[in-house]
């Protein structure tokens, strides 16, 4: 992986601008060939992006315009001595984004809101294997076994989804529910019905509620008809003793 001082590259990305385009567009602008604006609006860049560009190439060379080919890790010393540099007046969010080698100045941003809101910068690890993992059947027990080790472990999906060999995604998903409506939610309904001695005491409980909830509502629409059928009757005998009249 590509390394600048604590970061290094974990995961794939893509770029809207090809290398050479965003090459020749830097040194069209620095050879003077063109204005700033024009470049941008011929190649359908934006100026902030463009403003990178530049910058980029002027503290690193040529090689800082080639896409990223993974995401980046920062760790929290990286991250603190980035936003101490914005507080101390070193530059303005683009300037230290691109000196540091950040994607971009908005990463640099959200790290200064929360350093000024005590909030704690964190080590990001992207661990590209938890996102590329693919999703993998389990059992309920084993399903509330991985839930109760990411809560113990602070939420750590990823961290999670690697020690489980799951996804990421599934590992979220049954947090979620965990967290919104207890174990009883990870049980998977797709595709079945589960027997009555599958059920928990909790879920027994539930399924007897809806039985007689629907019983009960099939008992109120049956006295709903009987009574209409009742008011047509009174109805039609009252008309009849009219007409006998």
């Amino acid at each position: 992986c590509t390394i600048y001082e604590s970061r290094t590259f974990c995961m794939p990305r893509k770029s809207k601008f090809s290398y050479e385009v965003k090459l020749k567009a830097v040194k069209q602008y620095l050879n003077g060939k063109a204005s700033f604006v024009s470049i941008a609006k011929s190649i359908g860049a934006g100026k902030t992006t463009f403003r990178q560009w530049i910058y980029a190439f002027k503290d690193h060379g040529p090689e800082a315009l080639k896409s990223h080919k993974y995401n980046q890790r920062y760790s929290k010393d990286f991250k603190f001595k980035c936003v101490a540099a914005y507080l101390s007046g070193e530059g303005s969010y683009d300037y230290l984004a691109n000196k540091f080698g950040l994607r971009t100045a908005a990463q640099l941003k959200q790290w200064v809101i929360k350093y000024n809101s005590h909030q704690e910068l964190k080590d990001y690890n992207p661990t590209p294997e938890a996102y590329m993992a693919n999703r993998r059947k389990t059992t309920l027990e084993e399903r509330k076994r991985i839930v109760e080790y990411c809560r113990d472990h602070h939420w750590s999906y990823k961290e999670t989804a690697v020690k489980f060999g799951c996804s990421y995604a599934q590992i979220y998903n049954w947090c979620k529910k965990h967290k919104e409506k207890g174990f009883d939610a990870l049980v998977d309904k797709r595709g079945h019905c589960l027997r009555e001695s599958e059920l928990s005491e909790t879920q027994r409980l539930k399924r007897e509620v809806e039985r007689l909830k629907r019983e009960n509502k099939v008992k109120d629409q049956q006295i709903a008809f009987l009574k209409k059928v009742k008011e047509l009757e009174r109805m039609c005998l009252l008309d009849n003793q009219n007409n006998d009249k």
